[in-house]
C-alpha cells in the first residue's frame, strides 16, 4: 500500500460472530411457496428469516411499520416531555405546569386514538 494513499474505512454491519454455514432443503409446491413468501412479505422479514423464526420459535417477529415506528417516537417524545413536567411540578409546585400537562396529554390522547391505518 502506498502512504500516499487514503485508509479505506471499513463500513457496514459488523460480521456476525454465529457463521450460518448448515443448510436444510424444504420442498414445496408453488402454491405453498407463494404462500409463505406473501407471509414473509407481510412479516417485513426475507425468505430465509421468516422460515428460520418459523421453524425455531413457531411464529415469526413482525417488523413495525415506518408508520408505527413514527407514533412510537412520538410516543415517547411525549413521555420525555411529561418527565419534563413532573420534574418542573417537584421544583416549582403543580400550578406552574397544569395548562402544559393538559395539553400533552390532550396529544397523547390523539396519538392512541389514531386509527392504526391512517
Amino acid at each position: 500500500m502506498n502512504p500516499t494513499e487514503p485508509v479505506k474505512k471499513k463500513g457496514g454491519r459488523p460480521p456476525s460472530a454465529q457463521k450460518r454455514d448448515q443448510q436444510m432443503t424444504v420442498l414445496l409446491s408453488k402454491l405453498e411457496k407463494l404462500a409463505i413468501q406473501k407471509r414473509a412479505e407481510k412479516a417485513g422479514l426475507n425468505l430465509s428469516d421468516y422460515g428460520r423464526q418459523m421453524v425455531l420459535t413457531g411464529k415469526a417477529q413482525v417488523r413495525l411499520t415506518p408508520q408505527e415506528n413514527e407514533t412510537l417516537n412520538q410516543v415517547a417524545r411525549l413521555g420525555n416531555n411529561l418527565n419534563q413536567i413532573a420534574h418542573k411540578a417537584n421544583a416549582d409546585g403543580i400550578r406552574s405546569i397544569a395548562l402544559e400537562a393538559h395539553r400533552l396529554l390532550q396529544q397523547l390522547s390523539q396519538l392512541l386514538d389514531k386509527p392504526a391505518d391512517a
